[in-house]
């Protein structure tokens, strides 16, 4: 069992997604120079798949049959979720979000951008501002930007390690935690907490000792933090006023959070190797995303004069300018599964239909 608890955060780490997922949200940065207002907007439309996927995850995987496990008895499981975006959630307009910048332009002839969950090979949208140089009179480009790349794949997918123990009044008790870890090629770290309770059905109904079937109630909560550093360095040339130290744009991150409940109506059969079970339930899911630490913007130089200081550009100083809070889509799902035991090992399977449908997949170490 000690060998087993240390291999917990190794089992994780096979689980994890691609590394360039994960260079997608570095790349978030360059979206933080369009201020406070204008960022938050770009970002919620492009990481909203990512939100509403891990939202979905969370919610599975918690049981692999309807019956709750008899006292004492423990399951250890390593499992996987992973979701599917749906086709429209690859791309979105940035054209719809322009009446509520403050200051961004489109400057690309099309709107049309992908999402995180969108491929790595389509088209961009470039955005940016635009000023009159005093010095000439002229119009030109205050900074500009292209939106990240989405990460090739349309799949949301999340690691998780789960032990079930069973105590008295046919119920079972499931907890989900990982150690903060950092991610394999990244400066990335997460941590997961999770509990759900399973209470059988069957005791409270007249006969139900001897139904052929399981009924139970499960409810579930879970809690997932990712802390993810950030680069952003602030434009340089000989037009641009920068009055800011190297050091001044250090400890950048962006801090992830996401949280999930779930409560389902489980109906079930097991026989002696294989259980399958079906449910509806409903699920809620939210999102957070913070930027923490000061990030470099580009504005007008409001000191140009054209003889003291000839630079019509300058660097400015955002504080903490990412806010976001997203409710996941998934409410109300079905979900069906399956468990098959080979002496202590058993692997299982579920699937779940919801906004965002998630397929499930574990392998565990089960002592009933």
């Amino acid at each position: 069992m000690k060998r087993l608890l240390l291999l917990l955060p190794l089992a994780v780490l096979l689980f994890m997604p691609p590394k360039d997922a994960y260079a997608q949200f570095d790349d978030l940065g360059e979206i933080l120079r369009a201020g406070t207002n204008d960022s938050n907007l770009l970002l919620e439309s492009y990481v909203s798949p990512f939100a509403n996927g891990l939202g979905a995850n969370l919610n599975t995987g918690w049981t692999n049959s309807a019956r709750p496990y008899r006292t004492l008895g423990f399951d250890l499981k390593f499992s996987a979720a992973l979701s599917f975006v749906p086709g429209n959630d690859e791309i979105f307009d940035v054209e719809d979000l322009v009446p509520q910048f403050d200051q961004l332009e489109l400057f690309s002839e099309s709107g049309i951008t992908p999402t995180v969950a969108g491929g790595d090979d389509l088209a961009r949208a470039n955005l940016g501002r635009t000023f009159i140089n005093p010095a000439t009179g002229q119009e030109e480009i205050l900074f500009d930007f292209d939106m990240p790349r989405g990460d090739g794949w349309n799949l949301i997918p999340t690691p998780m390690v789960q032990a079930t123990v069973g105590i008295p009044r046919d119920t079972d008790v499931s907890l989900r935690f990982v150690p903060t870890i950092s991610v394999p090629d990244t400066d990335a770290e997460l941590n997961l907490f999770g509990l759900s309770v399973k209470h059988g059905i069957n005791q409270y109904l007249p006969g139900g000792k001897v139904l052929p079937i399981d009924l139970s109630l499960q409810l579930g909560y879970t809690k997932l933090s990712v802390d993810l550093p950030v680069s952003v360095e602030p434009e340089s040339g000989g037009d641009i006023r920068d009055d800011f130290p190297a050091t001044n744009w250090v400890g950048q991150n962006i801090e992830m959070g996401a949280s999930s409940y779930n409560v389902n109506l489980l109906v079930g059969r097991s026989f002696p190797i294989v259980s399958v079970f079906a449910g509806l339930g409903y699920q809620s899911s939210n999102v957070t995303a913070k930027a923490r630490g000061s990030y470099p913007i580009t504005v007008v130089n409001e000191e140009y004069d054209g003889v003291n200081d000839a630079r019509p550009r300058a660097i400015e100083e955002i504080v903490d300018p990412v806010d976001l809070d997203i409710e996941g889509r998934n409410s109300v799902h079905a979900l069906a599964g399956f468990r098959v035991r080979l002496a202590f090992v058993a692997i299982s399977g579920s699937y779940t239909i919801s906004d965002y449908p998630v397929a499930n997949v574990g392998v565990s170490l089960s002592f009933r």
